[in-house]
């Protein structure tokens, strides 16, 4: 072993302080890189850099000098090592206190650590929480196959007596002015748009409802405030309609042809059937979620104990090399995303921050439940290479799946397999044990209100 920890002592609450031991072989080793290092960076009259003997370094810089650098050259590469033996969490950088650096002995030094918080658990059984219905009515499951069978339908042209309606896909030729001058986007020929779909601004397409093929109407509108042309946003503007041809979505029949189209289905019934239980799959994913999600926002409000700072602050560099990152996927800067979803940077910077510290105090959460729940979130080893073979299943290529069982043979595999289910079983844990209050379906409603504030986040 190339190192030793001595003692492994608890000093505060959050601190310790262990007492370690490097072998001189290492020490040795890490003297002669010293010298090369300091040999090319330094400069001295009448030497090349990397050239430069020991014993002139010695003379220039001090043996102290070259024993600090190795020393600190042998802690930084052993200090994973360290950590890992001692098996603590550091939040930060350590302390360190040499106290034994000569030439033919061990090096011997003390480091103080700042730990995770062991936090105060909240409460958490009893919690009451709402809990929506997975029932599928049939007119939930008509609206679904409505929608699916929408992607495949045709345009076809309405009767010349039939009026605008929502949902018809219209050819228009229209000019817009403001005080008599046109204005950028005002104006187009053979547009095609469809009513209440938001393409263009509300009252504008709702203006069209009503109008049939052939008139012309004239109207004035207000532009919207949060108009991307600043110059026009919230003025009255005139615009002069033509409806040239008016069309309507005709939705296929659900026959063989159709069905044949979306899988391998019998008939219309075993669609139908197979739908639903997707359906039902899918109401019971978003209940749980939603069950999960409640219990936790009761838990990080009765957090009493504080998340270090320094915690937060790695969170939310973590976070912006995230955002950072995305965004330069998508070849969009800082500044223009800022400028897009209408925020201040001093906004986005308050939403990364109480982000971080929010994900902080789940993960501080989820360590406490794992350490209060440890008996019930045991794993047999058959429990672990199940998980891995039904994580195996969705990859196809013989390349994919040789990587993969790769790395489940690593130590961080396996511990990714197993944070996974023990993560799984607290969430059973504290779902089971809450007290669901069943309410009225309203999935539709929480699906359409959530927001995905920074690109990359889920």
């Amino acid at each position: 072993m190339s190192f030793k920890i001595r003692s492994q002592k608890k000093i505060d609450l959050n601190k310790v302080k262990l007492v370690v031991e490097i072998t001189n072989n290492i020490l040795k080793k890490n003297i002669s890189k010293a010298y090369d290092n300091i040999s090319s960076r330094a400069n001295m009259p009448g030497f090349r850099k990397g050239k430069i003997p020991y014993k002139v370094i010695d003379l220039n810089y001090g043996k102290q000098y070259v024993l600090n650098e190795a020393a600190s050259l042998s802690i930084s590469e052993l200090y994973p090592d360290i950590i890992k033996q001692s098996g603590l969490s550091p939040i930060d950088y350590p302390r360190i206190r040499i106290n034994q650096l000569k030439e033919d002995l061990p090096l011997g030094f003390e480091l103080e650590l700042d730990l995770e918080p062991e936090i105060e658990l909240p409460r958490y059984k009893g919690i009451r929480v709402t809990g929506i219905s997975t029932d599928v009515s049939d007119e939930e499951l008509n609206t679904q196959i409505d929608n699916i069978r929408g992607n495949f339908a045709s345009l076809e042209p309405v009767g010349d007596e039939r009026p605008v309606k929502k949902g018809d896909y219209v050819t228009l030729d229209f000019d817009g002015k403001i005080e008599g001058e046109p204005f950028s986007g005002s104006s187009e020929q053979d547009y095609l748009l469809e009513v209440g779909s938001d393409t263009m601004f509300t009252d504008f397409e709702n203006s069209l409802i009503g109008v049939k093929k052939g008139e012309i109407k004239e109207v004035s509108l207000k532009l919207p405030e949060d108009s991307k042309d600043k110059e026009t946003a919230g003025k009255k503007a005139d615009y002069k309609i033509s409806v040239k041809e008016i069309k309507a979505k005709k939705l296929p029949e659900l026959d063989e042809a159709f069905l044949k189209n979306m899988g391998d289905y019998e008939d219309e019934e075993d669609f139908r059937k197979t739908l639903k239980e997707k359906l039902v799959e899918q109401k019971e994913n978003f209940r749980k979620e939603k069950i999960v999600k409640e219990i936790l926002d009761h838990m990080v409000d009765n957090m009493k104990s504080s998340v270090p700072e320094v915690m937060i602050k790695r969170r939310v560099k973590q976070i912006n090399e995230e955002i950072d990152k995305n965004l330069k996927n998508q070849n969009i800067t800082r500044k223009d995303y800022i400028n897009a979803v209408k925020i201040t940077e001093d906004k986005l910077n308050k939403e990364i921050r109480d982000r971080a510290e929010r994900e902080i105090k789940e993960y501080l959460i989820f360590k406490a439940l794992e350490k209060a729940e440890r008996k019930n979130i045991e794993l047999p080893e058959d429990e672990v290479n199940k998980e891995k073979e039904n994580i195996l299943t969705r990859y196809k290529s013989e390349e994919d799946i040789k990587k993969v069982k790769k790395f489940f043979e690593s130590e961080d595999g396996r511990e990714t397999i197993v944070q996974t289910l023990k993560r799984r079983k607290i969430i059973d844990i504290l779902v089971n044990n809450a007290k669901i209050e069943e309410i009225k379906d309203k999935t539709g409603d929480d699906r359409k209100n959530k927001k995905l504030w920074t690109p990359g986040s889920k």
